[in-house]
């Protein structure tokens, strides 16, 4: 059926619904006499559906000063690269208007469904859209003298299990705020997202966020009563993970992911789980290609005294029809100190996660299978993101990947009206596996993935590998070096075979500053957030300040919100960022337009011969306004900067301009 078909059929339903009340109700029923087979009470259909949602208009206006060649395939179309664009949406699959349905068969069994309307506002009427966004869900709850239980079937389910399970790691919660997301939630005051940031560390989210997207059949039970008045409740799904392949391969070939969580709540805040996570994809639908992960943990969460324990401990595996099924040991432990004890409260964490221990629906990243690479954040609702390659990730505090063994630190308190949040970490590789690293662009990241949406080796030099609204580099350690533009010499790195002679060290830290005050009688809030992460052959408690690290990764940001009034807010930002190479890794010698004249390098390319030395910078500003209660009007203005002094064709420089409106009704 075409867009205006559905158009008709969603307006005849809507019709029908509201009609039917009064033609089939109207009479006067004061002296009507009711037959026998007739209810006393007749149920009201309408009371029974229930429809809300949101509009989202988001326009923007982008315009490159500086900007390279660019040939690949991409959102946009006609000619690129284009000086200035003019668009509106996204550009990844983004509702503009999202309609909620539910209602109620009876008193146990619940329907839901979502409807997602697009319209670009250019072309012809088939370009607007009226699809589903989730899908249908038919939910059921029933209590009992047993407990409550519940079941989800349909559509997509938003699941969390365990941290090695089924988790999306949402780290420390230290970032910016200016940038605001499509699934941000509205607030009831125009300032509200600063001053819960600034009070709590955390803001308001959607139902998404640390949560994994799944469709399938999810049962749940609570409420069961256990031994020595203890209180037991479960959790089980069937279906897929965005890591399965969509659709079936052939009849008989498996593909699905399984899990279960079974808790039992000892009281005092205290509670132990048992985990199990596997999931297969049949890749191939004549031979027996196949790939299947499985996770068996043991969760905790118990007092000593005033030292609260967390974490999860287990066993996780990987086969393949290529690879013998191997396991490795999981291990996560979280000691939290009160002030009592340090003047200031500290978390101490150790992590151990062997490579054989693999699963892309966890908290921790994969880095040591690549028949699965690890695609970070994913668009909701599209294929996972499959990247040319990967290397050990430099990671920002707080997030894990696997065959990794390390120790953090953190800590949170306050100084009068400032909060000081902040921690540093120091981590080993258990095994060589590859010569590679890889790092995220934080300050640029989301500037840069709108180039070229969900695509890898993109940019002059085939550098840049976008995801959901961000953008990552991979790097290489040579096996050779120059010494001077024409000598080369053995790095010593990597043997024969391209495999790596050295072992990776890896070290994180942050600094998170919160700051309110009044000017002028109007609340003022500043925060700083500052990021340093290296990588090294060599073992570092703390970051490394010299060369002798193959990455050194800086990130400051400042974010700063005044309130002008109750329905009005100034927000600013100011990001900068240094990525710094040494001699060891990739370096510049090779013109990356050999054969023509393209826009915005010069014909005569002369390599520098010398490794990464990146800058990017981002200057912004913009009003947060209150139009109504459910209504907010978001304007940002962005200045932005990224380059490279040693790969000179890198060198990106626009601005950007937006315009968001957001509804809820």
């Amino acid at each position: 059926m075409d867009s205006g078909g559905i158009y008709k059929v969603i307006l005849l339903m809507i019709f029908y619904i509201i009609s039917v009340p009064f033609l089939s109700f109207s009479q006067d029923n004061s002296n009507s006499i009711s037959f026998q087979s007739t209810p006393i009470t007749i149920k009201d259909p309408i009371s029974n559906i229930r429809m809300g949602g949101y509009f989202r208009f988001l326009g923007y206006v982008r315009n490159f000063q500086e900007m390279y060649d660019f040939d690949v395939p991409n959102y946009y179309s006609g000619e690129y690269p284009q000086s200035t664009t003019i668009g509106i949406g996204t550009g990844y699959r983004e509702p503009m208007m999202m309609l909620s349905i539910s209602g109620k068969a009876n008193k146990n069994v619940n329907i839901g469904t979502d409807l997602m309307l697009n319209s670009p506002f250019n072309g012809t009427f088939d370009n607007n859209s009226v699809a589903m966004y989730l899908g249908t869900n038919l939910y059921s709850t029933i209590n009992s003298d047993y407990g409550k239980f519940g079941v989800h079937a349909g559509g997509i389910k938003w699941y969390r299990q365990s941290k090695l399970t089924v988790w999306a790691e949402e780290g420390y919660l230290r970032h910016s705020l200016f940038e605001r997301a499509p699934y941000d939630p509205l607030s009831k005051e125009v300032s509200e997202r600063y001053s819960k940031y600034y009070d709590k560390g955390s803001i308001s989210q959607d139902l998404r966020f640390g949560n994994v997207a799944f469709q399938g059949v999810t049962l749940t039970g609570s409420g069961i009563d256990g031994p020595s008045s203890s209180t037991f409740s479960f959790q089980s799904i069937i279906g897929k993970t965005q890591h399965n392949i969509g659709e079936i391969v052939s009849y008989g070939k498996d593909d699905y992911s399984t899990g279960f969580r079974l808790n039992n709540d000892i009281g005092n805040g205290s509670n132990f789980a048992l985990n199990y996570f596997t999931s297969i994809a049949a890749t191939d639908s004549v031979k027996n290609n196949f790939r299947q992960f499985s996770i068996q943990s043991l969760e905790f969460n118990f007092k000593l005294k005033k030292l609260r324990f967390t974490g999860e401990g287990g066993i996780g595996s990987y086969e393949s029809h290529i690879t013998e099924k191997e396991s490795g040991e999981m291990l996560v432990i979280n000691l939290d100190i009160p002030k009592e004890y340090s003047w200031i409260p500290f978390k101490l964490q150790y992590s151990r996660i062997a490579p054989e221990a693999v699963n892309v629906n966890s908290s921790f990243k994969n880095t040591s299978v690549v028949e699965l690479v690890h695609s970070a954040i994913v668009e909701e609702g599209a294929d996972a993101t499959i990247m040319s390659s990967f290397g050990g990730p430099i990671n920002n505090l707080g997030y894990l990947a696997n065959n990794r063994e390390g120790f953090s630190l953190n800590t949170e308190f306050k100084i009068g009206d400032l909060f000081v949040s902040g921690g540093f970490g120091f981590y080993s590789e258990l095994e060589r596996i590859n010569a590679n690293f890889s790092y995220s662009h934080n300050t640029n990241g989301l500037m840069l993935s709108r180039i070229s949406y969900f695509s890898s080796g993109y940019g002059p030099y085939k550098q840049f590998n976008s995801y959901y609204r961000g953008v990552f580099e991979n790097v290489s350690v040579s096996d050779s070096i120059y010494v001077n533009d024409s000598t080369l010499i053995s790095s010593g790195y990597l043997d024969t075979n391209g495999l790596p002679l050295f072992d990776k060290f890896y070290c994180s830290s942050d600094l998170h500053l919160k700051y309110k005050t009044r000017v002028f009688g109007k609340n003022l809030y500043l925060f700083s957030l500052t990021n340093y992460n290296t990588a090294q052959d060599f073992f570092s408690i703390l970051p490394v300040t010299n060369s002798s690290a193959f990455i050194r990764h800086f990130n400051q940001q400042f974010d700063l919100c005044y309130e002008l009034n109750k329905t009005t807010s100034f927000v600013c930002k100011y990001g900068l960022e240094r990525v710094l190479g040494n001699k060891y890794t990739d370096i510049d010698d090779t013109d990356p337009y050999p054969t023509d004249n393209t826009w915005g390098v010069t014909e005569d390319y002369i390599p520098s011969y010398k490794p990464r030395n990146q800058f990017g910078d981002l200057l912004g500003f913009g009003f947060d306004i209150k139009l109504n209660d459910g209504a907010y009007l978001f304007l940002r203005h962005a200045a932005f900067h990224y380059y490279d002094n040693n790969f000179s064709a890198t060198n990106i420089k626009g601005t950007e301009t937006t315009l968001e409106l957001k509804i809820n009704f």
